[in-house]
């Protein structure tokens, strides 16, 4: 099955973070700004969890790129092994990004296939001015982003900003000034995102276009709604905690569980009877097919899937016949061990 997270041809990894390859993201664009289809070689930022936050955005615009042979930021190691570098699906931990540089997005994708995985993100500006924290030209892709806490002085600055042909799976927008998720222009594709309003969020999901696409997303807690479409909006299999989600399939007026809200934890819950089970297989879903969720979990492989950015799993524990002792195949009595063949313990018969 295909994963959400694209990987590239010939892959030329470099490294970011502390006295790693790059500690500037523009200084790799600039270095990387190359025709890629000539060279037949993909540009790879990896980034390690060195500090607390960088303060640092791109514009990563300009390269010869095709759906081969592009760029990628995204965390450097493996996931489920002690090198992986990135989040466990909330913002607690993994390569942070704070831009603070008033007026300017933290990141632009403004070339074909440009693509960000895996990263926490979040934009603070102290002077006015609106704009999106992330911005996400044709045919770009966002996978497994966390934004939080998008904030400017005058209370307008965006989460995900995408437009035509683009793609944001698996992200998660907690707490921004306004719109979370907003569709700037027709053909771009939110699937099984998660938008939770808590203090100042407008909206979850917006659009200034006439036809985009929202399968799979979950929204609650906004000031405004949790869903704000138009007549040509795609709509299908969303859940709201407001009446806004309207279409095929789509779950309105729900309250949802997390693992710990209060903890910016928006993994669903065990208890959750909003979203769980009532989302869309996406597996082939043919403008962008994927089988996982923003902790790179496999989704099930039946029609039915989770809404939002976190599929529910359960562990798999041990299977234990009696919780107070082990039971050990053949073995009778637990104090004494029964030799056999052996008549005479002191030598051998």
């Amino acid at each position: 099955m295909a994963s959400s997270r694209r990987t590239a041809t010939n892959e030329n990894v470099s490294t970011y973070g502390v006295a790693r390859d790059y500690s500037s993201l523009a200084t790799w664009e600039s270095a990387t700004d190359i025709d890629l289809v000539s060279a037949a070689q993909s540009e790879v930022l990896e980034c390690y969890d060195d500090a607390a936050s960088f303060n640092d955005l791109i514009n990563m615009s300009g390269a010869t790129t095709n759906s081969s042979y592009f760029r990628i930021i995204r965390p450097a190691g493996v996931k489920g092994e002690a090198s992986w570098q990135g989040h466990d699906g909330t913002p607690n931990n993994g390569v942070y990004f704070h831009n603070q540089s008033n007026g300017n997005e933290g990141f632009i994708l403004n070339e074909d296939y440009a693509t960000i995985q895996d990263l926490i993100h979040t934009t603070t500006w102290s002077g006015s001015g609106n704009g999106p924290a992330i911005l996400g030209g044709e045919n770009s892709r966002c996978v497994g982003i966390i934004e939080i806490d998008c904030h400017s002085s005058d209370s307008d600055l965006r989460g995900f900003e995408m437009y035509a042909g683009s793609f944001c799976v698996n992200c998660i927008a907690i707490n921004g000034d306004d719109e979370q998720f907003l569709a700037d222009a027709d053909a771009m594709h939110f699937l099984n995102c998660t938008a939770i309003g808590k203090s100042s969020a407008q909206d979850g999901f917006d659009e200034f276009s006439t036809d985009p696409t929202w399968i799979n997303c979950l929204s609650t807690g906004h000031t405004n709604k949790d869903f704000d479409g138009g007549a040509g909006l795609l709509e299908q299999n969303n859940a709201s905690g407001d009446g806004t989600a309207s279409g095929t399939g789509s779950r309105i007026n729900q309250t949802f569980a997390f693992v710990n809200a209060a903890g910016n934890d928006y993994n669903l819950a065990s208890t959750d009877a909003g979203a769980r089970n009532y989302g869309q297989n996406l597996s082939a879903y043919g403008p962008y097919p994927f089988d996982d969720d923003i902790n790179w979990r496999t989704r099930p492989g039946e029609s039915v899937w989770d809404i939002g950015a976190s599929e529910y799993v359960p562990d798999s524990g041990p299977d234990l016949t009696d919780i107070n002792g082990i039971l050990a195949a053949n073995i009778n009595d637990i104090n004494t061990v029964d030799f056999a063949d052996i008549s005479d313990v002191n030598g051998v018969g």
